[in-house]
């Protein structure tokens, strides 16, 4: 009589892939958090009369995580823009400062030139946890292919016990 083999329990492959899961999301959100907490550390960097179009509805300036505006000049006709005429955000996904015309007295579509501040990332205490924490956010893309190739080896192993040797001991090519 032939003896069948019981399937393979994979409780334990799971129970590591949900602990390698939580370990890899906290040390995630650690690595995050001590690169937001050094970045008031930074030294700050000024660009001086950055080209930006005028906007009712906001425009960007190009260095991410920025400090302050500390002047605008009108670039048509090289007078400083009052602070009331213009206000400014940081937003907290980019740290990308955006500047909105907040008066009718300069029309839409006109160029200011903006000098700001703004924290230097390429300082190693901010940039090497700002990679280890993107690095380790790519790792959701390895989980997926975890999964599946996990997924097709159950099934392998389930097609390998119900039609596998059948009683045969070698196997001759």
């Amino acid at each position: 009589m032939y003896k069948r083999k019981s399937a393979v329990d994979l409780t334990d492959l799971a129970v590591g892939l949900l602990i390698l899961g939580i370990v890899v999301a906290i040390g995630a959100r650690m690595l995050l958090t001590y690169r937001d907490n050094r970045l008031t550390d930074l030294s700050l960097v000024t660009t001086t009369n950055e080209s930006v179009t005028v906007s009712s509805t906001g425009s960007e300036l190009t260095n991410v995580w920025g400090n302050a505006v500390t002047r605008i000049y009108n670039g048509t006709i090289g007078t400083e823009v009052s602070s009331g005429n213009y206000s400014t955000s940081i937003s907290d996904l980019t740290g990308k400062i955006t500047i909105t015309n907040t008066t009718s007295e300069y029309s839409d579509g006109g160029s200011w030139a903006a000098t700001y501040t703004w924290y230097n990332t390429t300082n190693p205490q901010w940039d090497l946890p700002n990679d280890a924490a993107i690095g380790v956010g790519e790792y959701g893309n390895w989980f997926d292919i975890i999964v599946i190739v996990g997924i097709a080896g159950l099934i392998l192993s389930i097609i390998f016990l119900a039609f596998g040797r059948q009683g045969q001991t070698g196997v001759s090519y």
